[in-house]
């Protein structure tokens, strides 16, 4: 009889270990079970709940469809399918945001009451944001008001840049990857970072607004392929929201432009403030005109290094790689005069006349000067877009007004000298590949009809790609001397 009575207290003597492992069981379980309890929820209440929580906390407007899907993992949300954001602007239902997939996560203790249901943060997922006039000053005052602490992410979704209320009238649009609201409690200021792209260009945005000065405005923007970083700060005018006034900077490749500017209506005005380009100073001033969009601008150079601008043509190339020169609604027109040049033999000082129409960048009426010698004026020069290739052309004319400093620059015989007025030639170059096509070479072109100089067309007598091949100075004028031989010979 004992021993039976040990055999029965040995048979259901439980380790410690066992024991461990029911109430890790029964912990899960119960979790399990809470975590299940927003499937007994009433879901047309909760898409009513679930609206109003969005408006007080998150002061969003929106219109919730009844696709609503509870998810445990990887933490307690709800999934909603087709969101609608919108101003309710004047009691009207304007939307400018469609989001397919919006995710409300939940706090963890919250869960066993519907009623007392506490929202954690809020996941947005390939949303399309529509920002025209009305949508973009109701974004404007809804970050002039504290938003909530709780973070709004926004992932793999487009913004639509819009001139109007039109749909089909697109300016830009802009993608996404990863981006984030939330209001920073210790510095008392909203604050948006976005990681995303626009004109096939990466960025990250960092924008920071104050509360207690709800005008003021700090803006970061780098643009990861251009190696470019803009800062700006800006202040609203109280009488007037959609009118301010403020102070940017750029820095690229070494070099920093600074600009004062005011907004007023749709006019913008800017002017320089201590910029450097390649560590030279220089001014502008200029307009921009938001609708329909339109810029000018007036480029003062001090000196510019012509060499070093020419090893710079590759970084032109990225802006045109990317499309951001070439865009077909940057349209507008840029003046740079240059006061001094250096790396060059020839000229002392340029004028550029850069026009930037329906995707082509223009060149007309530039010229190059020089005191002692002539000018060389660009017509029908313009920079395009032809499939995959860059091509840049143009007809040159070279006013000789100092034949003698001519002859004596590029060290040519007195007997090998003719009489010349201008050189004329037409150019074609790829910028993917080193050298330049050389189309016509004259000289003593017929510009005026009382002419009495010879016209010669070099295009017979020499091998016009020789010039492109030229790597220096010393090349150059060994090529001109022999040059000049064979014409004052025909003669």
């Amino acid at each position: 009889f004992i021993r039976l009575r040990f055999m029965r207290s040995k048979k259901f003597k439980i380790s410690v270990f066992n024991r461990y492992l029911i109430l890790l069981i029964v912990i899960l379980f119960s979790n399990l079970f809470y975590l299940s309890i927003p499937t007994f929820y009433n879901y047309g209440q909760l898409q009513k709940d679930l609206t109003k929580k969005l408006s007080e906390e998150f002061n969003l407007n929106t219109a919730l469809s009844a696709n609503i899907n509870y998810r445990i993992l990887p933490s307690p949300s709800f999934e909603i399918s087709n969101v609608l954001l919108n101003t309710n602007d004047n009691n009207k239902f304007n939307d400018y945001a469609h989001i397919k997939k919006m995710k409300i996560y939940v706090k963890f203790d919250s869960l066993y009451n519907q009623n007392i249901l506490k929202i954690k943060n809020i996941v947005i997922s390939k949303a399309n944001f529509n920002i025209n006039r009305n949508s973009y000053n109701y974004l404007n005052g809804y970050l002039k008001d504290k938003i909530s602490n709780k973070k709004i992410q926004i992932k793999k979704s487009k913004v639509f840049f819009k001139e109007n209320n039109s749909t089909n009238n697109v300016i830009a649009i802009s993608t996404i990857n990863k981006s984030s609201l939330l209001y920073d409690i210790k510095n008392n200021s909203n604050n948006i970072t976005i990681d995303g792209s626009i004109y096939n260009t990466k960025f990250n945005l960092t924008l920071s607004r104050e509360i207690d000065n709800n005008h003021i405005t700090d803006l970061f923007l780098k643009l990861k392929n251009l190696n470019a970083a803009v800062n700006n700060k800006f202040i609203n005018d109280k009488k007037n929201k959609n009118n301010y006034k403020g102070i940017a900077s750029i820095n690229f490749s070494g070099s920093e432009i600074r600009a004062k500017y005011e907004k007023v209506d749709k006019l913008f005005k800017f002017n320089s403030e201590k910029s450097q380009l390649n560590n030279h100073t220089f001014n502008f001033k200029g307009k921009v005109i938001t609708s329909p969009f339109y810029y000018n601008l007036d480029v003062d150079l001090e000196t510019i290094n012509v060499i070093k601008l020419v090893k710079s043509l590759s970084k032109l190339k990225n802006f045109l790689d990317e499309k951001l020169l070439l865009n077909e609604n940057l349209n507008g027109a840029i003046t740079i005069n240059i006061n001094s040049l250096k790396g060059i033999k020839f000229f002392d000082k340029a004028k550029i006349e850069l026009k930037i129409a329906n995707g082509k960048l223009v060149f007309d009426n530039s010229l190059l000067e020089s005191k002692k010698i002539g000018r060389i004026l660009f017509t029908d020069a313009f920079l395009e877009i032809e499939g995959n290739r860059t091509i840049f052309k143009s007809k040159i004319l070279f006013h000789i007004l100092n034949q003698k400093k001519f002859y004596q620059k590029l060290l040519i015989s007195k007997n090998d000298r003719i009489e010349i007025n201008n050189i004329y030639f037409e150019i074609e170059k790829d910028l993917s590949v080193d050298e330049v096509k050389i189309n016509k070479l004259i000289l003593n072109k017929i510009i005026e009809e009382n002419s009495l100089s010879k016209t010669i067309d070099l295009s017979d007598i020499i091998d016009t790609q020789e010039i492109s091949r030229l790597k220096n100075w010393v090349e150059l004028k060994k090529f001109s001397s022999e040059t000049f031989s064979k014409v004052s010979n025909l003669n």
